[in-house]
């Protein structure tokens, strides 16, 4: 019974000594904090003022066929709903594997499912086809 009580006084000491640590460590915004645009009377080096950054997702494609690679309103319409697409060829060295790359698209498109709504696809061909128009790179 006394090993038992040793056990668990020990394991909530490693426990609780894990939380001080985590929350005595920085978010790791300050070093860029001098150069963050920051609005006037709020100061500076807070959480708070920094301004919201958004993760980019990765969607491998193996080519560009339809995707408008390189014109800024298409990458900025990805980008909007939160992803990029990335060209990998097969047989690139350093280039994800075929089921990791597949493994990745599921989890972005299942997560763009979520976030953004069930036809995000349709919504972006859509934004993609007005850039190709204003852009020019359509015909007819």
């Amino acid at each position: 019974m006394a090993l038992i009580r040793i056990l668990i006084i020990f394991l909530l000491a490693v426990f609780s000594a894990n939380i001080v640590n985590a929350q005595s460590q920085k978010d790791g915004f300050s070093k860029d904090m001098p150069t963050e645009n920051i609005h006037f009377g709020k100061e500076a080096n807070r959480p708070g003022t920094r301004p919201k950054r958004k993760k980019i997702e990765y969607i491998y494609k193996s080519s560009s066929e339809g995707l408008l690679y390189g014109n800024p309103c298409a990458m900025q319409a990805t980008r909007k709903m939160g992803f990029e697409y990335v060209l990998q060829p097969p047989g690139i060295p350093g280039s994800p594997t075929q089921k990791e790359s597949e493994l990745n698209n599921f989890l972005v498109n299942l997560k763009l499912i979520f976030t953004k709504s069930p036809f995000w696809k349709l919504i972006l061909n859509n934004k993609i086809k007005k850039c190709r128009q204003d852009s020019g790179d359509i015909v007819g």
